[in-house]
């Protein structure tokens, strides 16, 4: 048990759980005062998992039980949790005690012994013209050993194009393409290797391109080929890799197969071509390998389509793509990706699939802490974990450590780079915000989902032109994406481009099933103006809240911002903070709420996130300040 020490005024007897001060000695519960006891010994903010590891090791407790403790402890001072001059709580993040800590026995380090070198001992002694010859000779032979190193060709960069199905069955066209995407997610796993995306390479399909010439096009070093032959309840495959400058094969290898051993065949293709490609696998990176191809053919399979529909970014695409993934666990319990896919589809349905946060959030989190339980190292499931933290908890801090865990654990996964490059700009910090989405993209260049970021971030950074670049650049990948449409007029919103806004916006709706209500708006504008349309279009967003169905808080509140009404805005901002609206991240960038930055009831909602204010530098992750 730790010795008496004073909190301020107040002294605390740790020995008879007793706090005394202002006239009167109060006893407070054993565990109230370990806490207290604990935030003592470590100068700071305390996390709560910190605070119930150190308190109650080894034992489930509910939420309420330290919450309770403090309490107590603040009663026990006579101290407010409104305005608190003892316990400071940290929003999502923990506590710390506010006054300075007086130990009263003691309590200090001993200052650490300076060792002393030992005496150096004698050497041998060389004459001079011997080692001249000898450091000569070593000399030579290093120049001569980086010479012949240097003359080796690097491939450090790969594009594994879909396999051409040989025989142009399409029962056999899932197993030509999953055997291709799994060899994709093997050999990311590389950290020494750049591996193009599946949603890139998946665009050439045709069997007779040029191979060299497709090489330079996506910017690799190397290209594996293959054809894959079914044969009843067996599949041949036979891969070639070649070098895409010299356009010599590299290396070619047939595989014959039953169907049931899928998984363990894209196993020993993502070894053999790291082999190849002379790139050392370590015995950490075959372990991933091996554990990536854990589940059963059927369970890899839901996992395939699951991530199929989750790239469609529509509601109806996530509904199903969950479905699929709980499938997959279904058939494998212990398939921790699946459980990374149902945490990313939870995570996009409030913004793709128009359900509340306090819906999907807590379900996205849930499947991200079981992914993580199965699989540590799985870099998907750690970017999951960072968009929760992000997105719902607003705690920056930890959200950034998550990203860089899995950008640190697969540094081809392009998603985690996109992700974090949005996350970086929402705290200002446009550089880095910036090379990591451009990073995806040069993982993942015909991802329109991925070009789109970029946009993005460049619309925040007030670079409309970049930004409307990029986004029609992600309308040529995908002329079908709403989403490119919607930013689209909101850059040209911002520039006054009113017509080109008005036509980019009547094309979203319309893609998004609302054909009519796209008509109205446009009759709208004709008529009446673009502040009128854009009034109408709040209507829509209100009318259905109050038809029950949801609509984005902050995506009102702007509406509201942009109109000139600061009332109604502040009030949906309010809103979007008791709903958890994971747009309320993105407040300090926001361009619809530029008319609102400098007034100090806007300032207040960026304060309570803890986002830098209008005109304040970028927030690093060292000086970060957690929500209230």
């Amino acid at each position: 048990m730790a010795g008496d020490f004073k909190v301020g005024d107040w002294l605390v007897s740790p020995a008879l759980n007793q706090i005394s001060g202002a006239g009167r000695s109060v006893r407070v519960e054993p565990k109230a005062m370990q806490v207290l006891v604990h935030l003592a010994e470590n100068p700071g903010v305390v996390n709560r998992d910190q605070l119930i590891a150190a308190v109650w090791p080894d034992v489930f407790v509910s939420d309420d039980v330290l919450p309770g403790c403090v309490s107590a402890l603040r009663k026990a001072f006579n101290d407010n949790a409104r305005n608190p001059q003892i316990i400071g709580t940290i929003h999502k993040g923990g506590y710390r005690l506010l006054l300075p800590i007086e130990w009263t026995n003691g309590h200090q380090a001993a200052k650490s012994m300076q060792p002393v070198p030992a005496p150096l001992e004698s050497v041998p002694r060389f004459s001079r013209r011997s080692a001249i010859t000898v450091l000569s000779l070593l000399v030579m032979f290093c120049l001569a050993f980086i010479a012949w190193i240097s003359s080796r060709p690097r491939y450090d960069s790969i594009a594994v194009l879909p396999f051409v199905n040989a025989a142009n069955d399409p029962d056999s066209a899932y197993l030509s393409d999953g055997i291709a995407e799994g060899v994709i997610n093997g050999l990311s796993e590389i950290q020494a290797l750049k591996v193009m995306a599946w949603t890139t390479v998946s665009r050439y399909r045709n069997p007779k391109a040029d191979v060299r010439s497709l090489g330079r096009d996506l910017g690799v070093k190397s290209v594996l080929t293959g054809r894959l032959l079914r044969q009843e309840d067996r599949v041949v495959v036979q891969v070639e890799l070649v070098d895409v400058n010299r356009g010599s094969q590299l290396w070619g290898q047939q595989y014959d197969r039953r169907i049931a051993d899928i998984l363990s065949l894209q196993e020993q293709l993502s070894q053999d071509i790291g082999t190849k490609l002379r790139i050392r696998l370590t015995g950490n990176q075959q372990k991933k390998i091996r554990r990536r191809y854990s589940a059963s053919p059927e369970g890899y399979q839901l996992y395939l389509k699951g991530r199929f529909f989750w790239n469609l970014r529509s509601r109806e695409g996530l509904l199903r793509a969950i479905d699929l993934f709980q499938q997959a666990i279904k058939v494998d319990p212990r398939y921790a990706v699946a459980y990374a896919g149902l945490a990313d589809c939870y995570n996009l349905l409030d913004d793709w699939g128009k359900m509340p946060a306090r819906d999907s959030f807590p379900k996205a989190r849930a499947a991200a802490e079981k992914a993580l339980a199965l699989d540590d190292s799985l870099a998907e499931a750690h970017t999951s974990l960072a968009m929760v933290r992000q997105s719902y908890d607003w705690d920056w801090v930890a959200a950034e450590q998550e990203f860089k865990r899995a950008i640190d654990l697969d540094p081809n996964y392009p998603t985690a780079h996109q992700w974090y490059g949005m996350f970086l700009a929402s705290l200002h910090r446009f550089p880095e915000a910036e090379a990591e989405v451009k990073r995806g993209e040069q993982l993942d260049p015909l991802s329109p989902i991925i070009t789109m970021a970029v946009g993005e971030v460049y619309a925040w950074e007030r670079r409309y032109d970049d930004a409307i670049v990029q986004f029609r650049k992600a309308l040529d990948l995908n002329p079908l994406f709403a989403g490119a449409y919607g930013n689209l007029s909101s850059a040209y919103q911002q520039k006054k481009m009113y017509p080109e806004a008005v036509k980019a916006l009547v094309q979203e709706w319309t893609l998004m099933g609302e054909g009519t209500f796209a008509a109205s708006l446009e009759a709208t504008y004709s008529r009446s103006g673009y502040l009128a349309m854009l009034r109408a279009e709040l209507s829509h967003f209100l009318r259905q809240r109050e038809l029950g169905r949801w609509s984005e808080p902050i995506g009102i509140a702007g509406g509201f911002a942009v109109l000139g009404d600061t009332a109604n805005a502040l009030k949906w901002l309010e809103k979007g903070y008791e709903e958890h609206s994971s747009s309320m991240q993105y407040l300090a960038v926001t361009p619809d709420f530029d008319g609102l930055r400098s007034t100090p009831q806007f300032q207040y909602w960026v304060d309570v996130l803890g986002l830098p204010a209008s005109g304040e530098p970028a927030l690093k992750i060292s000086t970060l300040r957690r929500p209230r």
